[in-house]
């Protein structure tokens, strides 16, 4: 029998335990190399890849790269783990510790080969399929199949070079010792958790610590830099870590001394949670992380691209905006109306005409009350002595200190208007003052003819030809429109939201990937456990209950912890988000707790029946 032969045998004798970290595998690299199909498309093309999108496309390739390494580094450690009473069994019957990881190597790149050659080849049998969902978000004319040539290749290089670099590392952990030593005990007895009430304590108040600068103080944040962030990251994950595990015991000491302890099943299944108390923190830990990572990135690309729309009309509030300056010459900007006119004749629109004065040294504009009036369609009555402040950029307040202001130092506010109505960062502040005094004021005046169509966002065409038709002539006329920043941005925000889709994707297939394996690990011991207490007269439906609450916690208690953080996150930062933020992120949990319940009963059906079997 060849070297090679006993490899071949050594997987197929033990398949299940193959076949899932095959399938694990299978599963990053066909995430990745869809991916990579939507970033080949010909259909990108257009995007400069030294832009910002361009930049991030690329950006998200690595990390979607990274995590599939850190996902597949963690996958062989668990298929390794549950590798070592076999590989116990090789160093008894004289096996070297050079061909133990020969042996595994050889395993590993076996089937590293296969889950690359199947992700390829299913990869390219749904790729049609997930073109056309990328059309759909992506909105994109003309998205269709191609054969990623590109994609293929960089996916097969990259992933073999994975695979042996990872290979050969984790190779280096395999301990002859410990593998002999769980053959002879056939059970590892894990250390308990020890008490760390005060280092929690002392960690929870760092991390509100840093999430209130963060709030509160930009300018230490700013002085500390990638220090301040990487300070806060790593509290955070502690702070979770010891949440869960301080938690997890405190909660068990007060059930043991509650009546509810004694009842049923109850004392069976906590001396469980006791026994195996580590374990459960650390896989309660890792998909806790996971989750938040996905939600909080769901939430905030989803929403991002869900206000689009409403993004640009704060922004750019009109279609289209022409502001012709004091220099500007009289006759090109009648000839520029006439053709917006024309261009627009055949659409329902309104056409709006207002002047403003504009101090250039301070950048601050005055506008009359009236003009104001025409714009907001309301009747604001000003007294003489009183003004309005009204904000010249989007979420930037207006100035309305005017003690030093020529004309307005001895007036008195009336009121702040915190939403532009003009271009945002046209000007720093418009004040609207009485029509009296807007005609005393001696500064160039800015002519703005404003449009505004119904069903504004189908007009992207119409958009491109005007604003292609009268670029910007520095100090002479500014032309902008609130269709033409919707339709880069969607763009923008499409691909944003496409690619945070898909890490999101990865993040909860490993958050599910890793209790799969944390199960599979433990289902000998646990099978040799529950077949002894079964015989002292514990029934199915007793044995379906404990494992039942067990995996409850397993999967519900992340989920839990995951929503609670992005709500309060959200809560945090409610003064600097939209109220459709909270609604989407209500609809995605709902989504989301859908999705675990059903893995719930699948995987509780599944694990229940495996732990019955011989």
């Amino acid at each position: 029998m060849s070297f090679n032969h006993i490899v071949v045998q050594n997987i197929l004798r033990d398949k299940w335990t193959y076949v899932s970290y095959f399938l694990s595998s299978m599963f990053s690299i066909i995430i990745f190399f869809l991916f990579t199909v939507i970033v080949f498309h010909p259909g990108l093309a257009i995007i400069d890849p030294h832009s910002s999108l361009g930049l991030a496309l690329m950006l998200a390739s690595l990390l979607v790269y990274l995590f599939s390494f850190i996902y597949i580094a963690y996958s062989i450690m668990a298929f390794l783990k549950k590798k070592t009473k076999t590989l116990g069994i090789f160093m008894i019957t004289g096996a070297s510790m050079k061909q133990i990881r020969t042996l595994v190597f050889r395993e590993n790149i076996l089937i590293g080969a296969m889950a690359i050659i199947t992700a390829i080849i299913l990869g390219l049998v749904i790729a049609p399929l997930f073109l056309m969902g990328a059309k759909v978000v992506l909105k994109a004319e003309t998205f269709g199949m191609y054969m990623p040539i590109k994609a293929i290749v960089l996916t097969i290089g990259l992933f073999l070079v994975l695979f042996v670099v990872i290979s050969k590392i984790m190779t280096r952990f395999i301990n002859k010792e410990a593998s002999i030593q769980l053959l002879k005990s056939d059970a590892v007895i894990e250390k308990s958790i020890k008490p760390h009430y005060l280092l929690l304590f002392i960690s929870i108040i760092i991390s509100a610590t840093l999430a209130y600068l963060l709030k509160i103080d930009h300018e230490i944040i700013y002085s500390f830099g990638v220090l301040y962030y990487t300070a806060f990251f790593v509290s955070i994950l502690s702070t979770i870590y010891l949440v869960i595990s301080q938690g997890m015991r405190f909660l068990l000491k007060i059930f043991e001394r509650s009546p509810a302890y004694m009842r049923k099943t109850n004392m069976l299944l906590a001396s469980n949670l006791n026994a195996k108390m580590k374990s459960h923190a650390n896989i309660l830990f890792l998909i806790t992380v996971l989750l938040s990572g996905v939600f909080l990135s769901t939430s905030i690309l989803f929403s991002s691209y869900y206000n689009v729309e409403k993004d640009s009309e704060a922004n750019f509030p009109y279609s289209f905006q022409y502001i012709a300056t004091p220099k500007a010459d009289p006759s090109m900007v009648e000839a520029d109306i006439e053709n917006i006119e024309k261009q627009l004749s055949t659409l329902d629109s309104e056409k709006y005409f207002i002047e403003f004065k504009s101090n250039e040294d301070t950048r601050l504009g005055y506008m009359s009350v009236s003009d104001y009036n025409l714009l907001k369609n309301q009747r604001v009555r000003l007294n003489d002595n009183e003004f309005i402040a009204v904000a010249g950029q989007r979420k930037i307040s207006p100035i309305t200190n005017t003690v030093e202001d020529h004309y307005l130092k001895n007036f008195k506010l009336a009121s702040v208007d915190e939403r532009n109505f003009l271009p945002s960062g046209f000007r720093k502040t418009y004040f609207i003052v009485p029509d009296h005094l807007y005609n005393s004021i001696d500064y160039p005046v800015y002519k703005a003819y404003l449009f505004e169509l119904e069903n504004w966002t189908a007009h992207t065409e119409l958009a491109k030809k005007i604003i292609g038709d009268m670029p910007h002539i520095y100090e002479e006329r500014y032309v902008t429109s609130k269709i033409e920043l919707y339709d880069s941005e969607m763009l923008t925000k499409s691909i944003m939201f496409f690619i945070g889709s898909m890490l999101s994707l990865i993040f909860l297939s490993a958050a599910m990937s890793i209790l799969y394996f944390y199960l599979q690990t433990t289902l000998l011991q646990e099978k040799e456990k529950y077949s002894g207490i079964r015989k002292l007269g514990l029934s199915k439906k007793e044995l379906f209950t404990v494992v039942s609450k067990e995996l409850a916690i397993l999967i519900f208690v992340p989920f839990t912890i995951a929503t609670t953080m992005l709500f309060a996150t959200l809560l945090a930062m409610r003064k600097m988000i939209s109220t459709s933020f909270f609604q989407v992120s209500m609809v995605s949990s709902l989504c989301f707790f859908a999705l675990f319940f059903v893995s719930f009963i699948f995987i509780r059906k599944s694990y229940f029946k495996r732990l019955l079997s011989n």
